[in-house]
Protein backbone atom coordinates (compact mmCIF):
# COMPACT_ATOMS: atom_id res chain seq x y z
CA UNK A 1 0.00 0.00 0.00
CA UNK A 2 1.85 3.13 -1.16
CA UNK A 3 1.97 5.97 1.31
CA UNK A 4 -0.28 8.85 0.20
CA UNK A 5 0.73 12.48 -0.03
CA UNK A 6 -1.15 15.37 1.62
CA UNK A 7 -2.54 16.25 -1.81
CA UNK A 8 -3.84 12.70 -2.31
CA UNK A 9 -5.44 12.75 1.14
CA UNK A 10 -7.18 16.07 0.42
CA UNK A 11 -8.47 14.81 -2.93
CA UNK A 12 -9.66 11.55 -1.35
CA UNK A 13 -11.51 13.45 1.36
CA UNK A 14 -13.24 15.61 -1.25
CA UNK A 15 -14.32 12.55 -3.23
CA UNK A 16 -15.71 10.97 -0.07
CA UNK A 17 -17.67 14.10 0.80
CA UNK A 18 -19.26 13.93 -2.64
CA UNK A 19 -20.30 10.33 -1.86
CA UNK A 20 -22.28 11.46 1.19
CA UNK A 21 -25.38 12.48 -0.78
CA UNK A 22 -25.91 9.18 -2.65
CA UNK A 23 -25.16 7.24 0.53
CA UNK A 24 -27.73 9.30 2.40
CA UNK A 25 -30.34 8.68 -0.29
CA UNK A 26 -29.82 4.96 0.12
CA UNK A 27 -32.53 3.78 2.58
CA UNK A 28 -31.08 2.51 5.82
CA UNK A 29 -32.87 -0.80 5.28
CA UNK A 30 -30.86 -1.28 2.08
CA UNK A 31 -27.62 -0.37 3.84
CA UNK A 32 -28.37 -2.94 6.53
CA UNK A 33 -29.25 -5.54 3.89
CA UNK A 34 -25.99 -4.97 1.98
CA UNK A 35 -23.90 -5.25 5.16
CA UNK A 36 -25.82 -8.40 6.10
CA UNK A 37 -25.04 -9.94 2.71
CA UNK A 38 -21.36 -9.18 3.20
CA UNK A 39 -21.50 -10.76 6.65
CA UNK A 40 -23.09 -13.91 5.26
CA UNK A 41 -20.32 -14.21 2.68
CA UNK A 42 -17.56 -13.74 5.26
CA UNK A 43 -19.11 -16.40 7.49
CA UNK A 44 -19.16 -18.97 4.69
CA UNK A 45 -16.18 -21.36 4.63
CA UNK A 46 -16.11 -20.90 0.84
CA UNK A 47 -15.78 -17.10 1.06
CA UNK A 48 -12.84 -15.74 -0.92
CA UNK A 49 -12.60 -12.81 1.51
CA UNK A 50 -12.41 -15.20 4.45
CA UNK A 51 -9.82 -17.41 2.76
CA UNK A 52 -7.56 -14.45 1.96
CA UNK A 53 -7.79 -13.16 5.53
CA UNK A 54 -7.06 -16.53 7.13
CA UNK A 55 -4.11 -17.09 4.79
CA UNK A 56 -2.55 -13.62 4.97
CA UNK A 57 -3.41 -12.14 8.38
CA UNK A 58 -1.14 -14.58 10.30
CA UNK A 59 1.75 -13.30 8.19
CA UNK A 60 1.19 -9.66 9.15
CA UNK A 61 -0.14 -10.00 12.73
CA UNK A 62 1.59 -13.11 14.04
CA UNK A 63 -1.72 -14.53 15.27
CA UNK A 64 -2.36 -18.15 14.23
CA UNK A 65 -4.96 -18.92 11.58
CA UNK A 66 -7.26 -20.40 14.23
CA UNK A 67 -7.35 -17.08 16.10
CA UNK A 68 -7.97 -15.16 12.88
CA UNK A 69 -10.87 -17.50 12.08
CA UNK A 70 -12.43 -16.83 15.49
CA UNK A 71 -11.94 -13.07 15.00
CA UNK A 72 -13.73 -13.18 11.64
CA UNK A 73 -16.62 -15.21 13.03
CA UNK A 74 -17.12 -12.97 16.07
CA UNK A 75 -16.87 -9.79 14.01
CA UNK A 76 -19.35 -10.70 11.28
CA UNK A 77 -21.83 -12.51 13.50
CA UNK A 78 -22.31 -9.18 15.24
CA UNK A 79 -23.04 -7.48 11.92
CA UNK A 80 -26.13 -9.39 10.80
CA UNK A 81 -29.28 -7.50 9.85
CA UNK A 82 -31.19 -8.34 13.01
CA UNK A 83 -28.51 -6.95 15.31
CA UNK A 84 -27.84 -3.86 13.20
CA UNK A 85 -31.52 -2.96 13.05
CA UNK A 86 -31.92 -3.58 16.78
CA UNK A 87 -28.99 -1.27 17.56
CA UNK A 88 -30.51 1.49 15.43
CA UNK A 89 -33.89 1.10 17.13
CA UNK A 90 -32.32 1.01 20.60
CA UNK A 91 -30.40 4.25 20.09
CA UNK A 92 -33.49 5.90 18.68
CA UNK A 93 -35.61 4.83 21.63
CA UNK A 94 -32.95 5.91 24.12
CA UNK A 95 -32.68 9.32 22.50
CA UNK A 96 -36.44 9.72 22.40
CA UNK A 97 -36.69 8.89 26.08
CA UNK A 98 -34.02 11.44 26.92
CA UNK A 99 -35.89 14.08 24.95
CA UNK A 100 -39.01 13.54 27.04
CA UNK A 101 -37.11 14.14 30.29
CA UNK A 102 -38.13 17.54 31.75
CA UNK A 103 -35.48 20.20 31.45
CA UNK A 104 -33.49 18.36 28.79
CA UNK A 105 -33.03 19.65 25.25
CA UNK A 106 -35.23 17.79 22.72
CA UNK A 107 -32.59 15.70 21.02
CA UNK A 108 -34.78 12.88 19.72
CA UNK A 109 -34.64 14.37 16.25
CA UNK A 110 -30.92 14.95 16.51
CA UNK A 111 -29.09 12.22 18.45
CA UNK A 112 -29.50 8.56 17.70
CA UNK A 113 -32.57 8.72 15.46
CA UNK A 114 -32.74 6.64 12.31
CA UNK A 115 -30.16 8.19 9.97
CA UNK A 116 -32.72 8.29 7.16
CA UNK A 117 -34.79 10.74 9.20
CA UNK A 118 -32.16 13.42 9.51
CA UNK A 119 -29.13 14.92 7.82
CA UNK A 120 -26.10 13.90 9.88
CA UNK A 121 -24.03 16.63 11.45
CA UNK A 122 -20.98 14.85 10.02
CA UNK A 123 -20.16 14.60 6.32
CA UNK A 124 -16.85 12.78 6.74
CA UNK A 125 -15.43 10.54 9.45
CA UNK A 126 -11.74 9.72 9.75
CA UNK A 127 -10.85 6.47 11.49
CA UNK A 128 -7.28 5.97 12.77
CA UNK A 129 -7.05 2.28 13.57
CA UNK A 130 -4.84 0.20 15.83
CA UNK A 131 -3.42 -3.19 14.90
CA UNK A 132 -3.57 -4.99 18.23
CA UNK A 133 -6.60 -7.19 17.41
CA UNK A 134 -7.98 -8.07 13.95
CA UNK A 135 -11.13 -6.11 13.26
CA UNK A 136 -10.52 -3.21 15.66
CA UNK A 137 -12.45 -0.21 14.39
CA UNK A 138 -14.67 -2.08 11.91
CA UNK A 139 -17.75 -1.49 14.08
CA UNK A 140 -17.09 2.25 13.85
CA UNK A 141 -16.82 2.11 10.07
CA UNK A 142 -20.09 0.16 9.83
CA UNK A 143 -21.80 2.63 12.18
CA UNK A 144 -20.71 5.53 9.99
CA UNK A 145 -22.23 3.87 6.92
CA UNK A 146 -25.49 3.29 8.77
CA UNK A 147 -25.49 6.96 9.77
CA UNK A 148 -24.95 8.01 6.16
CA UNK A 149 -21.40 9.26 6.74
CA UNK A 150 -18.47 8.35 4.43
CA UNK A 151 -15.20 7.27 6.03
CA UNK A 152 -11.51 7.74 5.40
CA UNK A 153 -9.79 4.85 7.16
CA UNK A 154 -6.11 4.83 8.12
CA UNK A 155 -4.99 1.30 8.89
CA UNK A 156 -2.37 0.34 11.44
CA UNK A 157 1.10 -0.42 10.16
CA UNK A 158 0.86 -3.84 11.79
CA UNK A 159 -2.49 -4.72 10.23
CA UNK A 160 -3.27 -3.05 6.89
CA UNK A 161 -5.13 -6.00 5.35
CA UNK A 162 -8.46 -6.70 7.05
CA UNK A 163 -9.91 -3.15 6.82
CA UNK A 164 -9.16 -3.14 3.08
CA UNK A 165 -10.82 -6.54 2.63
CA UNK A 166 -13.85 -5.36 4.59
CA UNK A 167 -14.19 -2.27 2.38
CA UNK A 168 -13.87 -4.31 -0.81
CA UNK A 169 -16.42 -6.86 0.36
CA UNK A 170 -18.93 -4.10 1.14
CA UNK A 171 -18.31 -2.46 -2.23
CA UNK A 172 -18.98 -5.80 -3.91
CA UNK A 173 -22.44 -5.87 -2.30
CA UNK A 174 -23.35 -2.27 -3.15
CA UNK A 175 -21.17 0.30 -4.97
CA UNK A 176 -22.71 3.11 -2.93
CA UNK A 177 -21.06 1.67 0.17
CA UNK A 178 -17.77 1.24 -1.65
CA UNK A 179 -17.78 4.84 -2.87
CA UNK A 180 -18.21 5.98 0.74
CA UNK A 181 -15.05 4.20 1.93
CA UNK A 182 -11.35 4.84 1.38
CA UNK A 183 -8.73 2.69 3.14
CA UNK A 184 -5.20 4.10 3.21
CA UNK A 185 -2.01 3.50 5.13
CA UNK A 186 0.73 5.80 6.27
CA UNK A 187 3.15 5.86 9.14
CA UNK A 188 1.60 7.26 12.31
CA UNK A 189 3.08 10.49 13.53
CA UNK A 190 3.77 11.91 10.05
CA UNK A 191 2.65 15.44 10.92
CA UNK A 192 1.84 16.61 7.38
CA UNK A 193 -0.20 13.51 6.57
CA UNK A 194 -1.99 13.46 9.91
CA UNK A 195 -2.82 17.15 9.53
CA UNK A 196 -4.15 16.68 6.01
CA UNK A 197 -6.41 13.81 7.11
CA UNK A 198 -7.66 15.46 10.27
CA UNK A 199 -8.30 18.80 8.55
CA UNK A 200 -10.90 17.13 6.39
CA UNK A 201 -12.76 15.38 9.20
CA UNK A 202 -15.97 16.33 10.95
CA UNK A 203 -15.37 13.53 13.46
CA UNK A 204 -12.25 11.47 14.21
CA UNK A 205 -12.31 8.00 15.75
CA UNK A 206 -8.84 7.25 17.07
CA UNK A 207 -7.57 3.99 18.56
CA UNK A 208 -4.22 3.52 20.23
CA UNK A 209 -1.89 4.30 23.10
CA UNK A 210 -2.38 7.33 25.30
CA UNK A 211 0.67 9.03 23.78
CA UNK A 212 -0.71 8.54 20.27
CA UNK A 213 -4.10 9.96 21.22
CA UNK A 214 -2.49 12.94 22.89
CA UNK A 215 -0.57 13.79 19.71
CA UNK A 216 -3.75 13.55 17.67
CA UNK A 217 -5.61 15.79 20.11
CA UNK A 218 -2.94 18.45 19.54
CA UNK A 219 -4.25 18.79 15.97
CA UNK A 220 -7.54 19.98 17.50
CA UNK A 221 -9.98 18.12 15.21
CA UNK A 222 -13.63 19.28 15.43
CA UNK A 223 -14.55 16.12 17.39
CA UNK A 224 -12.21 13.43 18.65
CA UNK A 225 -13.60 10.14 19.92
CA UNK A 226 -10.73 8.43 21.71
CA UNK A 227 -10.47 4.68 22.21
CA UNK A 228 -7.42 4.44 24.44
CA UNK A 229 -5.85 1.83 26.70
CA UNK A 230 -8.42 -0.07 28.77
CA UNK A 231 -8.64 -3.52 30.29
CA UNK A 232 -11.24 -6.10 31.23
CA UNK A 233 -11.69 -8.45 34.16
CA UNK A 234 -13.42 -11.71 34.93
CA UNK A 235 -15.76 -12.11 37.92
CA UNK A 236 -16.42 -15.70 38.96
CA UNK A 237 -19.08 -16.74 41.45
CA UNK A 238 -18.28 -19.62 43.78
CA UNK A 239 -20.88 -21.77 42.02
CA UNK A 240 -18.88 -21.49 38.77
CA UNK A 241 -15.35 -21.87 40.15
CA UNK A 242 -14.78 -25.14 38.34
CA UNK A 243 -12.61 -26.62 35.60
CA UNK A 244 -15.07 -25.73 32.81
CA UNK A 245 -14.95 -22.06 33.75
CA UNK A 246 -11.14 -22.20 33.99
CA UNK A 247 -11.00 -23.60 30.46
CA UNK A 248 -13.25 -20.84 29.12
CA UNK A 249 -11.23 -18.18 30.92
CA UNK A 250 -7.98 -19.55 29.52
CA UNK A 251 -9.31 -19.31 25.97
CA UNK A 252 -10.27 -15.66 26.43
CA UNK A 253 -6.84 -14.91 27.93
CA UNK A 254 -5.04 -16.67 25.08
CA UNK A 255 -7.17 -15.67 22.08
CA UNK A 256 -5.47 -12.37 21.21
CA UNK A 257 -2.67 -12.49 23.79
CA UNK A 258 -4.54 -9.95 25.97
CA UNK A 259 -3.86 -7.23 23.41
CA UNK A 260 -7.44 -5.96 23.22
CA UNK A 261 -9.44 -3.89 25.68
CA UNK A 262 -11.86 -6.83 26.09
CA UNK A 263 -9.14 -9.35 26.99
CA UNK A 264 -9.24 -10.40 30.67
CA UNK A 265 -6.14 -9.47 32.63
CA UNK A 266 -7.51 -10.13 36.12
CA UNK A 267 -9.84 -12.86 37.37
CA UNK A 268 -11.60 -12.29 40.70
CA UNK A 269 -12.95 -15.52 42.12
CA UNK A 270 -15.51 -15.67 44.93
CA UNK A 271 -13.98 -18.06 47.40
CA UNK A 272 -15.94 -21.03 48.66
CA UNK A 273 -12.80 -22.50 50.18
CA UNK A 274 -9.11 -21.83 49.54
CA UNK A 275 -8.48 -25.27 48.10
CA UNK A 276 -11.10 -24.74 45.37
CA UNK A 277 -9.63 -21.38 44.42
CA UNK A 278 -6.14 -22.85 44.19
CA UNK A 279 -7.40 -25.72 42.04
CA UNK A 280 -9.00 -23.17 39.73
CA UNK A 281 -5.66 -21.37 39.30
CA UNK A 282 -3.87 -24.66 38.64
CA UNK A 283 -6.47 -25.74 36.08
CA UNK A 284 -6.22 -22.34 34.40
CA UNK A 285 -2.44 -22.71 34.08
CA UNK A 286 -2.81 -26.22 32.62
CA UNK A 287 -5.33 -24.93 30.07
CA UNK A 288 -2.99 -22.10 29.07
CA UNK A 289 -0.20 -24.65 28.64
CA UNK A 290 -2.33 -26.63 26.16
CA UNK A 291 -3.32 -23.48 24.31
CA UNK A 292 0.34 -22.50 23.99
CA UNK A 293 0.60 -25.46 21.63
CA UNK A 294 -2.87 -25.47 20.05
CA UNK A 295 -3.14 -21.68 19.65
CA UNK A 296 0.45 -20.36 19.59
CA UNK A 297 1.17 -16.86 20.79
CA UNK A 298 2.28 -14.16 18.38
CA UNK A 299 6.01 -13.33 18.46
CA UNK A 300 7.07 -10.84 21.13
CA UNK A 301 9.25 -7.78 20.97
CA UNK A 302 12.27 -7.48 23.24
CA UNK A 303 10.37 -4.97 25.40
CA UNK A 304 7.42 -7.36 25.80
CA UNK A 305 9.69 -10.26 26.73
CA UNK A 306 11.49 -8.08 29.26
CA UNK A 307 8.19 -6.96 30.84
CA UNK A 308 7.09 -10.58 31.26
CA UNK A 309 10.39 -11.65 32.81
CA UNK A 310 10.35 -8.71 35.23
CA UNK A 311 6.73 -9.38 36.24
CA UNK A 312 7.26 -13.08 36.93
CA UNK A 313 10.47 -12.52 38.86
CA UNK A 314 8.83 -9.81 40.99
CA UNK A 315 5.96 -12.15 41.86
CA UNK A 316 8.35 -14.98 42.72
CA UNK A 317 10.35 -12.63 44.90
CA UNK A 318 7.18 -11.63 46.73
CA UNK A 319 6.41 -15.30 47.37
CA UNK A 320 9.93 -15.89 48.73
CA UNK A 321 9.48 -12.92 51.04
CA UNK A 322 6.34 -14.48 52.52
CA UNK A 323 3.55 -12.78 50.59
CA UNK A 324 0.53 -15.05 49.90
CA UNK A 325 1.39 -15.41 46.22
CA UNK A 326 1.83 -18.52 44.09
CA UNK A 327 3.25 -18.44 40.57
CA UNK A 328 2.68 -21.01 37.84
CA UNK A 329 4.55 -19.81 34.77
CA UNK A 330 6.03 -21.35 31.67
CA UNK A 331 9.82 -21.40 31.64
CA UNK A 332 9.80 -19.92 28.16
CA UNK A 333 7.45 -17.07 29.12
CA UNK A 334 4.57 -18.33 26.97
CA UNK A 335 2.01 -17.97 29.81
CA UNK A 336 1.75 -17.40 33.53
CA UNK A 337 -0.81 -17.48 36.33
CA UNK A 338 -0.25 -15.52 39.53
CA UNK A 339 -2.54 -16.61 42.36
CA UNK A 340 -2.52 -13.64 44.73
CA UNK A 341 -4.26 -13.63 48.13
CA UNK A 342 -2.69 -10.36 49.30
CA UNK A 343 -5.73 -8.18 48.57
CA UNK A 344 -3.83 -6.01 46.10
CA UNK A 345 -3.22 -7.07 42.54
CA UNK A 346 -0.29 -6.35 40.27
CA UNK A 347 -0.96 -5.24 36.68
CA UNK A 348 -0.54 -7.95 34.05
CA UNK A 349 2.30 -7.62 31.52
CA UNK A 350 -0.17 -9.11 28.98
CA UNK A 351 0.73 -11.82 26.49
CA UNK A 352 -1.11 -14.59 28.37
CA UNK A 353 -0.15 -13.64 31.91
CA UNK A 354 -3.14 -13.34 34.22
CA UNK A 355 -3.66 -12.62 37.91
CA UNK A 356 -6.20 -14.67 39.89
CA UNK A 357 -7.34 -13.12 43.17
CA UNK A 358 -9.92 -14.56 45.60
CA UNK A 359 -12.59 -12.34 47.16
CA UNK A 360 -14.94 -13.17 50.03
CA UNK A 361 -18.06 -12.28 48.03
CA UNK A 362 -18.88 -10.88 44.60
CA UNK A 363 -19.55 -7.47 46.12
CA UNK A 364 -16.12 -7.55 47.73
CA UNK A 365 -14.62 -7.20 44.26
CA UNK A 366 -15.57 -3.52 44.21
CA UNK A 367 -12.83 -2.26 46.58
CA UNK A 368 -10.24 -4.46 44.83
CA UNK A 369 -11.16 -2.84 41.53
CA UNK A 370 -11.33 0.70 42.92
CA UNK A 371 -7.82 1.65 41.67
CA UNK A 372 -8.93 0.65 38.17
CA UNK A 373 -12.17 2.64 38.11
CA UNK A 374 -12.60 4.32 34.76
CA UNK A 375 -10.14 1.96 33.04
CA UNK A 376 -12.31 -1.16 32.86
CA UNK A 377 -14.10 -1.82 29.58
CA UNK A 378 -15.88 -5.08 30.36
CA UNK A 379 -16.67 -7.46 33.19
CA UNK A 380 -17.02 -11.09 32.15
CA UNK A 381 -19.26 -12.96 34.58
CA UNK A 382 -19.42 -16.68 35.31
CA UNK A 383 -22.11 -17.75 37.74
CA UNK A 384 -25.81 -18.42 38.18
CA UNK A 385 -28.28 -16.08 36.54
CA UNK A 386 -30.00 -15.20 39.80
CA UNK A 387 -26.78 -13.53 40.98
CA UNK A 388 -26.35 -11.40 37.87
CA UNK A 389 -27.52 -8.34 39.80
CA UNK A 390 -24.51 -8.63 42.13
CA UNK A 391 -22.18 -8.74 39.15
CA UNK A 392 -23.97 -5.77 37.57
CA UNK A 393 -23.42 -3.74 40.74
CA UNK A 394 -19.68 -4.45 40.58
CA UNK A 395 -19.55 -3.52 36.89
CA UNK A 396 -21.40 -0.26 37.50
CA UNK A 397 -19.20 0.65 40.47
CA UNK A 398 -15.99 0.30 38.47
CA UNK A 399 -17.37 2.16 35.45
CA UNK A 400 -17.37 -0.79 33.04
CA UNK A 401 -19.12 -0.29 29.72
CA UNK A 402 -20.18 -3.90 29.34
CA UNK A 403 -21.25 -6.92 31.42
CA UNK A 404 -21.34 -10.24 29.61
CA UNK A 405 -20.74 -13.97 30.02
CA UNK A 406 -17.09 -14.78 30.62
CA UNK A 407 -16.78 -16.75 27.39
CA UNK A 408 -18.25 -13.87 25.33
CA UNK A 409 -15.86 -11.16 26.50
CA UNK A 410 -14.19 -10.78 23.11
CA UNK A 411 -17.38 -11.24 21.11
CA UNK A 412 -19.11 -7.89 21.68
CA UNK A 413 -22.43 -6.95 20.09
CA UNK A 414 -22.52 -4.15 17.55
CA UNK A 415 -24.43 -1.98 20.05
CA UNK A 416 -21.52 -2.07 22.55
CA UNK A 417 -20.77 1.48 23.68
CA UNK A 418 -17.02 1.15 23.32
CA UNK A 419 -15.18 3.49 25.69
CA UNK A 420 -18.60 5.03 26.41
CA UNK A 421 -19.22 6.25 22.85
CA UNK A 422 -22.58 5.57 21.22
CA UNK A 423 -22.46 3.89 17.82
CA UNK A 424 -24.79 6.00 15.65
CA UNK A 425 -25.18 9.11 17.79
CA UNK A 426 -21.45 9.69 17.41
CA UNK A 427 -22.14 10.62 13.79
CA UNK A 428 -25.55 12.31 13.86
CA UNK A 429 -24.79 14.80 16.63
CA UNK A 430 -22.69 17.93 16.39
CA UNK A 431 -19.86 18.75 18.75
CA UNK A 432 -22.10 21.19 20.62
CA UNK A 433 -24.78 18.53 21.04
CA UNK A 434 -22.37 15.83 22.11
CA UNK A 435 -22.31 16.85 25.75
CA UNK A 436 -26.12 16.76 25.92
CA UNK A 437 -26.49 13.48 24.07
CA UNK A 438 -23.93 11.80 26.32
CA UNK A 439 -26.58 11.79 29.00
CA UNK A 440 -28.56 9.37 26.87
CA UNK A 441 -26.22 6.51 27.84
CA UNK A 442 -27.05 3.81 30.36
CA UNK A 443 -26.23 4.72 33.97
CA UNK A 444 -24.32 1.45 34.40
CA UNK A 445 -22.71 -1.21 32.29
CA UNK A 446 -24.74 -2.46 29.37
CA UNK A 447 -25.55 -6.17 29.72
CA UNK A 448 -25.32 -8.54 26.80
CA UNK A 449 -25.72 -12.28 26.64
Amino acid sequence: MPEPTPTVLAATAERLREAAAPLKRMPIEKRIAAIDRAAARWLSPASAWRQIAIEKLPLVTGYPAAAVSVAIDRLWRALRATDLAAAVRAESARASGAARTPGRAPIAARAGVLPSEREPACRLAVHLLAGNVPGVGVFGVIAALLAGVPSLVKTARREPLLPALVARSLAAEDPRLGCALAVLNWRGGEADLDSAALASADVVLAYGRAETLSKLAAHRPPRLLSFGPRLSIGLIAREAADSATAERAAFEVALFDQQGCLSPQLLLIEEGNPAASERFATTLAAALARLAVELPRAPLSLAESTAIWRFIEEQRWRAQEGDPVRVEADAGGRFGVVYDRSGTVAPSPLNRHVVVAPVAALGAATPVLAPLTGLIEAVGYAGPEHRLGEAAAVAAACGAQRLCPLDRMQAPPFAWRQSGHARLASFVTSAAEDGRSAAVGLPCAGVDG
